[in-house]
């Protein structure tokens, strides 16, 4: 399981965790969010990475955020040129721009 270094990402994951409960991020964030680490360390990010990474649904359920998240314009779904079946997942410049405004303001709360 990959650790996030990334302040933003262990703040989703702590707040998930100590809720216990739909945080009100809805888990789609934190997919993007994780997309966002693996991007940065070169890694292709597909749905089992995000079940087994991140822990919050099975296959289905994060596959739903990730198709509304899709819708959004937030991120792109690929299929592989090899495997029909299987799809990798890019973050789209606009889903860059809404981590990069969320990251802002949550460090602005937590100077603040």
């Amino acid at each position: 399981m990959m650790k996030s270094k990334n302040p933003y990402v262990r703040l989703l994951n702590f707040m998930r965790a100590a809720n216990n409960e739909d945080s009100g991020f809805s888990g789609c964030e934190e997919v993007m969010a994780y997309m966002h680490e693996a991007n940065a360390l070169g890694k292709v990010v597909k749905i089992t990475d995000l079940v087994q990474s991140l822990q919050f649904g099975t296959g289905p359920t994060v596959h739903r955020k990730a198709t509304e998240l899709q819708e959004r314009g937030l991120i792109e779904i690929k299929r592989s040129a090899t495997d029909g079946r299987a799809k990798s997942l890019v973050l789209s410049d606009s889903g860059m721009k809404h981590l990069d405004s969320r990251s802002k303001s949550m460090k602005t709360v937590l100077q603040g």
